[in-house]
Order: structure tokens, then sequence, then C-alpha cells
């Protein structure tokens, strides 16, 4: 991994055109000339110089980045934005004392306490059909202020439960599946479709009961940490697998990153051999139980490849929205530290497919379907006007679709 200052000619180069204020969602939100690229290269610059100190007022300054990396692909000069926020965060945590706040969110044992508590009480929470019963109240509820919003929001994720029936042949291939913290402890609704879908293609599912990929402690930079988490599950890892799948955006993105930062050769088999599941499925053809009109949100860090998929799917219309590409405003932690500016960006989101007049919204990543259900906690509908359903692409398949002959 490089330090702040091996980045100093790529911060150098950034020519300050400003181009990234067309593409980043921060800045949209707050008109601040340091939510952007080019206003941070500025603070760095003064740091690798000596005439800054990289503080916790400038660390606010970087947290002001969703990790999209959309500047790095409308840049002239290709600057890997998001890798440099991360060293210049790394440094921070090696220069700095920690507030008891920031030890508290960057403490993965109560993360993961927190997964295990929840693991336990969302079943409850669904058998007593609260998820129900908030959901039915959502339009009363919402009007309450902040707190009520993330009461929705987190209603969202509790899922309902879902279980399909499995059916399968003998198993012609062994996939290793990196389930991931939301599936495993907070709603494996989207685990299950997946099952369901590969199971009738004879895929054998492989679970080794992982960590987290460690998202957050890298886009915090939070590097000791991650790297702890990286060898935690590259033990788990062995080489009986004909290649590793996961469901989220996010999971994928990282993982292939853990050759950039561990030396064990495993961390390289695993970056070259993770693919997203949709990539098992693209071949397969779909058809909607009923008709309906689908779009999809783009997740920041998968391709544009599983949208192929989606346009595919017969007894639906395909409706391509505005800006359905572009950052949701969730990102995992952002949203917590900076809960207004998400709200914000993710409001528009949710304008965006009012206005396209959708049925249902599909995505692959488990935190964008928490942004895109915050844009609509955030927006006023008209009594007139219907939120679309917000659904992980695997469960739409599995429990909307059938795969044709």
């Amino acid at each position: 991994m490089k330090n702040l200052i091996d980045y100093k000619d790529d911060i150098y180069k950034c020519s300050r055109c400003g181009l990234c204020q067309t593409v980043c969602p921060v800045y949209k939100a707050t008109l601040n000339e340091c939510a952007v690229s080019r206003g941070k290269f500025n603070l760095l610059n003064g740091v690798i110089k000596g005439d800054l100190i990289l503080n916790k007022n400038l660390k606010k300054y970087l947290e002001l980045c969703t990790g999209c990396n959309a500047c790095k692909d409308f840049c002239p000069s290709r600057i890997d934005v998001r890798d440099i926020f991360i060293a210049a965060k790394a440094e921070y945590y090696k220069t700095n004392k920690l507030s008891f706040k920031e030890k508290v969110l960057n403490s993965y044992f109560l993360f993961k306490l927190v997964l295990i508590v929840s693991r336990f009480f969302l079943p409850l929470y669904r058998f007593f059909r609260v998820n129900k019963l908030i959901k039915y109240f959502e339009n009363s509820i919402k009007k309450m202020g902040t707190a009520a919003k993330w009461l929705i929001l987190l209603n969202s994720a509790a899922g309902n439960g879902y279980k399909p029936k499995i059916r399968s042949g003998s198993s012609l291939k062994k996939v290793l599946y990196f389930d991931g913290c939301f599936n495993k402890y907070i709603n494996n609704e989207t685990l299950n479709s997946v099952k369901k879908i590969l199971a009738q293609c004879n895929v054998e599912l492989v679970t080794k009961n992982f960590e987290c990929c460690g998202v957050s402690y890298l886009n915090d930079g939070n590097i000791d940490e991650f790297k702890k988490i990286i060898e935690k599950n590259l033990s788990k890892l062995d080489d009986d697998f004909d290649c590793i799948i996961t469901d989220c955006a996010s999971c994928y993105d990282v993982l292939k990153k853990y050759k950039d930062y561990s030396s064990d050769p495993k961390a390289v088999s695993l970056s070259d051999n993770i693919k997203m599941a949709w990539d098992l499925m693209k071949n397969l053809e779909f058809e909607a139980l009923k008709s309906y009109k689908i779009s999809v949100h783009k997740p920041c860090h998968d391709s544009y490849e599983f949208i192929d998929l989606v346009k595919k799917i017969k007894s639906c219309e395909y409706i391509e929205v505005k800006d359905y590409d572009k950052c949701c405003g969730f990102a995992g932690k952002f949203a917590l530290i900076n809960q207004n500016i998400s709200g914000k960006i993710s409001e528009q989101k949710a304008q965006n497919y009012i206005d396209s007049d959708v049925d249902i919204i599909l995505t692959t990543c488990p935190a964008c379907l928490l942004g895109l259900e915050q844009g609509f906690a955030e927006l006023k509908l008209s009594q007139n006007r219907q939120k679309p359903e917000i659904m992980s692409l695997y469960q739409f398949l599995s429990s909307v679709c059938k795969i044709s002959d």
C-alpha cells in the first residue's frame, strides 16, 4: 500500500480544472468546494508541504466523499482519487489520538456484537409482524422526524424472511460463496434467492463463515483493522472450488483489493477469482410471472453488464431512469457521519424514479437498497403517487420470475 507522500505527483498532477464538480454527488448536494477532488487536493498539498496538519478538522473534509470514484472516470488525468483519500485517512490514524466516538465507530468487536444481536432479534421482529406493521403506517411514521426515517430504513433491511423451496439435481459446479454481513446477520433473503436460482443450474454453493469484507475500514483508512479482517478471511479460503461469488457489489470491489494489502498468495487467488453472482446467471432466460415496469440502480462498484440481464427479462418493460448509474448517497459510514448530505443525494435519486413512473427498482448492493429506501423516506409523495418496490435483483429473479426453457 502507498503512503500519502507516494501520491505527491498525482496530487500535483491535478490541473484544478473543476470537472469533478459536474459528477460529484456530495458537491451537488452541498456546493462545498472542499467536497470535490480539487478542493481536497489543495488541502492535501498543504499537508505534504508542511503548511497544514492532518488533524480531525481536515479529516472531516476527507469524509465528504461517498467513495463512488466518479471523479476518476471523469478526470482528464485519470487520478485515482479514492486511493489517495484512503492513504490520507490512513496517515491520520498513524498521527492522531482517536476520540471516544472514533474508537466506537472503528471497533470491530462492537460492530460484530451489533450484527450478532441482530441475527437473534430480527427473526422475532418478523415473527411478530412488526415489519409489516411499520410498513403499513410508513407514510405517517416518516412525518415524525429523522429518527422515524431511520426506523423505516432499518425496517426495510429486516425484510420478510423469504425462504424459497430449493430443488436441484446433481451438482456440476462447486462455488464458494462470500455471503457478507447483510446476508448472514440481517436479512438472508438475497442469499436464499441466489441459492434457488443457481440450484436450478446444478451449482452447489459452499459457505465458509467469512467475516465482514472490511469495506468500512478500508474506506475510512483504518488499514491495520482492515488487514486483520483480510487475514481472517484468507485463513478460511481453500482450493476446493471452481470460483468465488458474492451478491454484493461493495464486497466484490473490496475483495478485489485484498491483493493490494496482503502478501498472502490466497489474496491474489481471491482477487482474481471473485465474481458477481449475476455473472453465473447472465446466460439464463428469465420471464416475469406478471408484467412490470422495471428499472435499475447501478451501484458505483458493479459493472453495467448486469443491466443486460435485466433488459432481457420477458414480460417486463425496462425503463432507463435519469442518473440510474449515479451514487445513491448511502455509502455505509458516510450516511451516519453526514446524514443530511446523504439524505439529500438519496432524495434526488428517489425523485427520478418517481418521475419515470416505474413499478420496481432492482439493484445488486445491500447498502444501495438502504440508500434508495432512504431517498423515498425523505421524499414527500402526493397521495396519488405510489413508491416503487425496491428489490435485490436476485430476489426479483427468484420470487417474481421463472427460468424460461
